[in-house]
This record gives structure tokens, C-alpha cells and sequence, in this order.
């Protein structure tokens, strides 16, 4: 019986790291043939200032908080967490995050998630941004 034992550990000593390896080599392949492509490159440009933000990650925080990734400083008609443009498979999109004097698209206030365009105005409070791809 022990030899029995014996023999089983050393077959396992030798096939389970090798089969870990296939596993990993396979995960890793899987990996890289189905790479999601990288996100358009957009910016926000201040109307007041002409300032350029560019938008780098795939959500971007606006609002007045310094936590935020686009800080829009010294206007108090700004929440603190105003709104999230987000990078989704239809392209950027933008939406609300219950700000008490609203988010503005091309002057209309949204209510849910709005799909942005090249061009689009966005509002803030008195803060007002042109979207730009």
C-alpha cells in the first residue's frame, strides 16, 4: 500500500506544477488574443479659459471636491461630485450624479445617462465646457 502512495506522490509531484503551467500559458494566450482596444483620446475644453482636460481614464469625476479628476475650482454653483463621463462601448457618455443645480448638454438638462458627442456644450453650474474627440 505504501508503494502504492509512493508512486502517486511522484507522478503528482511532476504533473501538477505542469499542469498549472498549461493552464497559465493558456489564460495568458487567451489574454492577448483579445485585447480590448484603447479608448478614444477626448478633452474638455473651459469655454471661460480656454483650459484643456484630457480625458485619460475611463471614468473622470467632475465637480469641486480636490478628490475629483476635472476640479472645477471657486464657483460655488458646482457639487462637489457633479458629474461622471465614463467610456462605454457606444462611445462617451455622461451622467448626473444628483447635482442640485443639474448637469447641461448642448443646454438641456439630463436626467439619465446621455450619450456625448464631438462639439457638445456641457454644463455645470455657471461652469460650461465644450466635449472635444
Amino acid at each position: 500500500m505504501d508503494e502504492i502512495v509512493s508512486a502517486v506522490a511522484e507522478v503528482a509531484r511532476y504533473l501538477l506544477p505542469a499542469l498549472g503551467s498549461i493552464v497559465l500559458l493558456y489564460c495568458a494566450v487567451s489574454l492577448l488574443r483579445h485585447r480590448f482596444p484603447s479608448p478614444e483620446f477626448a478633452a474638455l475644453v473651459d469655454t471661460k479659459t480656454g483650459e484643456v482636460h484630457e480625458l485619460t481614464f475611463w471614468e473622470i469625476s467632475l465637480g469641486r471636491s480636490p478628490t475629483c479628476d476635472v476640479v472645477i475650482d471657486g464657483d460655488m454653483t458646482v457639487s462637489r461630485f457633479h458629474a461622471v463621463i465614463a467610456r462605454r462601448a457606444k462611445g462617451w457618455t455622461i451622467i448626473d450624479t444628483f447635482s442640485k443645480t443639474g448637469t447641461f448638454v448642448n443646454g438641456r438638462r439630463i436626467e439619465k445617462k446621455t450619450i456625448l458627442e464631438n462639439g457638445d456644450t456641457l454644463t455645470f453650474g455657471s461652469a460650461t465646457f465644450r466635449f472635444r474627440l
